[in-house]
């Protein structure tokens, strides 16, 4: 997910995580330290998560899983999880780029007080609800929200600028 700890950035600029696939981590199965959510054996396919030896968890949607013939999954983790609320006390954000994630969940209407927005993309993730009218206000801003095929009342233009 987001980290928080982004939000007390108050004079935060830009935030880039387009495409935040992370270091491919690897778990053998068998080891007492990897606990994973699913067999290696049995694995169909969907998202996998297993425990690293430090106790941290490690997940990753299915094209980020591969299976190997010795009893090893191999997970490139993704950004996932809500977008938090609290974008609206950051500002200063002018461009906020976090395409291509597994991000669920309404568009916070928060967003919509970011005055100095100029680029929004939200593209290609698991959205949901309804894109907020208060983006509307966003005037100076292209707002993107394409491929969020969950998102109800998108219309045939995938960019919205100005509402």
């Amino acid at each position: 997910t987001i980290p928080d700890d982004v939000l007390s950035l108050v004079r935060l600029r830009e935030l880039k995580l387009s495409h935040n696939t992370q270091e491919r981590q690897c778990f053998q199965f068998y080891s007492e330290y990897a606990r994973c959510d699913a067999s290696v054996h049995t694995y169909k396919g969907g998202d996998v998560c297993c425990h690293r030896e430090d106790g941290k968890k490690v997940c990753s949607d299915e094209a980020g899983v591969k299976v190997h013939e010795d009893s090893r999954f191999c997970l490139t983790p993704i950004l996932r999880g809500p977008i938090p609320a609290g974008f609206g006390n950051t500002p200063y954000l002018e461009v906020f780029d976090v395409s291509n994630n597994l991000l669920t969940g309404n568009i916070p209407p928060e967003i919509g007080s970011l005055s100095r927005i100029e680029m929004l993309d939200l593209t290609n993730n698991i959205l949901t609800g309804s894109i907020p009218s208060v983006l509307g206000a966003l005037v100076n801003a292209a707002v993107l929200v394409r491929g969020n095929t969950m998102i109800t009342d998108q219309h045939n233009s995938d960019k919205i600028s100005p509402l």
